[in-house]
């Protein structure tokens, strides 16, 4: 299988030029060499097949040989919603999301939180996205949102459009069907995770008002980012198998 490679832009011309650690890894980590095949994505559902027609020290170029677009509804949405792990956990988490094909993190503040990963921490975790999805096969890069107070992200969700999901300890396990009779498969979802001892009465209360539904993950107490990746998983595993 070829190896995949992101490049920002369109594909509008055929002959493409890879840059920065793109161009680094294809040249000096792997060695690949003119006419040899790649793959290449730009993070909007469009990949292509390439073949690589010069090298320079810090770029390359290829040149397209085969497009492709995957539809946007292939996976129903999925936003995870959640508090900031400390240290490198975060960056384990946003990878993990991107893996399991997340539409879009977002990280809250919430009345237990005690993490603020910083706006320059979280450009930085743009590139952890990018290998994830090259890892992992999608063509479609995760947003990772600004951070965002709770209260105000529970303002933006609309539970007429969208089922939410809120982890709690005095839930129930996850269903395929939720109160409405609808597949969780064919309803966008929103995944609320909370901090390391959990939302506040008030902040459960307050997604029970939007609609949310709680959700157990486990008898153990779970860490922020297990908790978060857990939720998604089972989220992504339902849709797979009810579309079986």
């Amino acid at each position: 299988m070829p190896h995949r490679f992101y490049f920002e832009g369109s594909f509008d011309s055929d002959l493409l030029v890879l840059e920065g650690s793109e161009a680094h890894h294809l040249l000096h980590v792997l060695r690949l060499r003119i006419g040899d095949t790649v793959e290449v994505f730009n993070g909007t559902g469009v990949e292509a097949d390439a073949e690589i027609t010069k090298t320079a020290r810090k770029s390359v170029e290829v040149r397209i040989t085969a497009r492709r677009e995957s539809p946007a509804n292939t996976q129903i949405p999925v936003i995870l919603a959640t508090a900031v792990p400390k240290g490198d956990r975060f960056r384990w988490l946003v990878e993990k999301a991107a893996e399991l094909g997340v539409t879009r993190l977002v990280p809250l503040i919430t009345e237990r939180s005690s993490v603020d990963p910083g706006e320059n921490r979280l450009k930085k975790l743009q590139q952890t996205i990018v290998a994830a999805a090259k890892q992992s096969g999608q063509t479609r890069l995760m947003e990772l949102s600004p951070l965002q107070k709770f209260h105000e992200f529970l303002d933006d969700v609309s539970q007429a459009e969208q089922r939410v999901l809120i982890a709690d300890p005095g839930g129930s396990p996850l269903e395929l069907m939720d109160s409405r009779g609808a597949d969780a498969a064919a309803c966008p979802m929103v995944l609320l995770i909370g901090p390391e001892g959990g939302f506040s009465a008030d902040e459960v209360q307050a997604a029970l008002d939007k609609g949310a539904t709680p959700i157990k993950l486990s008898e153990a107490i779970l860490r922020i980012e297990t908790a978060a990746i857990l939720l998604a998983g089972l989220v992504r595993l339902t849709a797979v198998q009810t579309k079986e």
